[in-house]
Parts: C-alpha cells; structure tokens; sequence
C-alpha cells in the first residue's frame, strides 16, 4: 500500500499547556488527522483576496489543518497559495480536477501545483462524478484517473480521490478500489450517503469529506431570521447544520466555507467540542428544516461557470427562499431588483446551465418563477 507523510501521524486532542484544540479524526486509509472542520475553498470565486487571505489564515490559527479547493474555482488556488505560506508542512492540502481527458488532467494538476505554491498535493480528486457517463469516463483506460495514478507514481500528488453530489455514481466508484478519499453531500436536507456510501466508505477505509454541511448556503440564513430548536434551545441554523454533520462519527471532516475572518470566527469552535445528537433531536431537526427550506437546488454554484450571461443563479433562489420561508420579503424584493434583475432579463434560456446541474433542474423555468415572485 502507498505511504506519505502521514503514516503513523498522532492524534491530539489537548496541547501541551492544557489547552483544547480541534478535534480530529482519521482521514481513512491516509492515515492523516484531520481537524473535523475543514476549510472549503469552493466559496473563493469571487471575494476580495485580502478577506480570503485572511480568513484563511484565521482558521489554520484556529487549528483547521485541511484545505480543500479545486482547478474549476476561480482564483481558489491562488489565494489560498499565499494564505498557506509559512504552514505548508502541518496542512492537508486536497484539490480536484474536473477535466475529462488525460492530457487536461494531467495539465490541471500541474497547474494547481503552481498556483498552490506546493511540490506536491496531498489529495487530488477527480471532481464532480454527477453521472454514470462521467463514470466510465474517469475511469477509462487512458483517462483522467490514468493521469493521477502518473501524477502519483512521478511525486506529484500523494492520494487520490473522488468527488460528487450523487450516491448511487460514488458508490460503484468506490467498489472499484481505486480511491483512497470520497467528496458527497451531507447535511440536514440530504443526508442521502448515510444508507450506503458512508458504511461502504468505512468498510473499505476510505476517508469521507462532507461537503455542502449547509446546502450550498441554502441552510445558513441570517441568525435573526431563522431559528431552529436543539435540546430545548434555539440555535441558529448554521450551528444545527454543523452539529448535525458533525455527529456523524462516519465523517473525517466537514468542508464548510468560510470567506470572512467572523464566519471562521463564528464556525470553526464547533470543531473543538464533540458533537452528538440523539436520534430523536436528529429527527425534528431535519423535520424542521426540509418543511422551512427548499431542497430543488444543492448551491453547487456549477451553473455559474456554464452561465454565458454571468447569472447568480444559486443567489437569485436563496432571495427566493429568504422572502418566501423567512418573511424577508422587503430584503428580497429590494436586492432582487437593485441586483440581480437586470441578470435575469438576460436569460435567453439556452440552458447551458442544465449542462453540470447535479440535480438536473429546469433552471431556465426555475428563474422565470423566480423573478415572478422576487419581483
């Protein structure tokens, strides 16, 4: 079997003045402890590099030792390359590829070396397995997992993983033995991978990084505008959805997005304490949130990429729950058209965005019956 860095890494829990630190789990067969909280990199399309910098920093302050990021973000990889600088030997750094030939593959990932400032990448996955198609494409002889397998072999990256919004596609990608890590979609309103991916997972050692802990943000609505109950108390949303996730001792890390100094501030304590929730608190609460919220988009923000007009597709439908789930009509109506009008009207209903939705919505439609009811 393959070894890096990281065989026989030690878990702490208490540094050596008392003090508590993040708790950590094991990463499968990588052998690597992971903080339980992880840092997503997805949301660093389009923030201010300073804010990304800093928050960035924030957390490995905090104790966060895994990043995750991708070639398909942006300027992701280039900012999270500055903010790592001075850490890079107590990080975990993953990254993802979603190209689909060998060639790119094997392009990107010498790419996101250079814009990671690394010489090598601890885990690269191979992004956004949505259909069987894609499936069989990755795995092909000559392929993209090919080009990672080289990119092991030549020193470039040291695992090698999987990602995707859908459980029936990972599931047989994980039977294949190939992946040492799996990327899914776990929280509140789809917890889909806990009837069979995540036992699999565990029974073949494979590490599990939940992504989308707050539905693509669908779950994280301002702390005034939603309250949700747990062990007789009200929380906000954001902490139920994080609890939630982290209860589930089948998950290594929780990626959780974070493009502000105050988010990390705000989220990444809930790494530093164990979280258990009963089953039946487990229950209410995900009663509770799927009759308040809408679960038609996942937040994946792959729209975006496709969109020729540079919609803000997934932001138009969170304004669209805002005023319809939370009352913030006022708020809503008033962003909508000072914003994200003039977006809409744009539409010529080409459906390049139906082109990489994981849920395969008729988004065209969807923003119709959006600007009726924002406008």
């Amino acid at each position: 079997m393959y070894t890096s860095r990281w065989q026989g890494s030690a878990r702490r829990e208490r540094g050596g003045d008392g003090v508590v630190e993040m708790l950590k789990r094991r990463l499968g067969r990588t052998n690597f402890e992971a903080s339980v909280i992880g840092f997503g990199g997805g949301p660093f399309i389009r923030p201010a590099w300073e804010q990304g910098v800093k928050a960035v920093r924030r957390a490995i302050e905090l104790g966060v030792n895994l990043i995750d990021t991708a070639r398909q973000y942006g300027e992701s990889e280039a900012m999270l390359g500055e903010a790592i600088k001075g850490a890079r030997d107590r990080l975990f750094i993953s990254t993802k590829s979603h190209f689909r030939t060998k060639e790119e593959v094997a392009r990107s990932i010498d790419e996101s070396l250079r814009q990671l400032q690394v010489d090598k990448i601890d885990l690269i996955h191979l992004h956004s397995v949505d259909r069987e198609e894609d499936l069989k494409q990755c795995l092909a002889k000559g392929g993209p997992l090919e080009a990672m397998r080289e990119a092991r072999a030549g020193g470039k990256v040291d695992y090698i993983g999987i990602s995707g919004h859908r459980s029936e596609v990972l599931v047989p990608a994980l039977k294949t033995g190939e992946f040492d890590a799996v990327i899914v979609t776990y929280n509140l309103i789809n917890d889909d991978a806990k009837q069979e991916l995540l036992p699999l997972a565990q029974e073949m050692d494979v590490g599990v990084l939940a992504m989308k802990p707050l539905d693509g943000g669908f779950l994280a609505v301002p702390r005034e505008a939603a309250q949700l109950r747990v062990a007789d108390r009200a929380t906000s949303t954001v902490e139920a959805a994080l609890r939630f996730a982290l209860s589930n001792p089948a998950v290594a890390t929780v990626l959780v997005g974070m493009v502000s100094v105050a988010e990390v501030e705000e989220d990444v304590p809930m790494g530093f304490v164990p979280q258990k929730m009963p089953l039946e608190d487990r229950t209410a609460l995900q009663a509770r949130a799927r009759g308040t919220l809408y679960t038609f988009c996942q937040g994946c923000g792959y729209c975006l990429l496709q969109c020729p007009e540079d919609i803000d597709i997934p932001r138009i439908f969170k304004l669209q729950v805002l005023l319809e789930q939370y009352r913030m009509k006022e708020y809503a109506r008033v962003t909508y058209r000072e914003v994200f009008r003039q977006q809409v009207e744009k539409c010529t209903g080409c459906e390049s965005c139906m082109e990489r939705c994981p849920s395969q919505l008729d988004i065209p439609e969807l923003l119709r019956k959006a600007d009726l009811i924002l406008s």
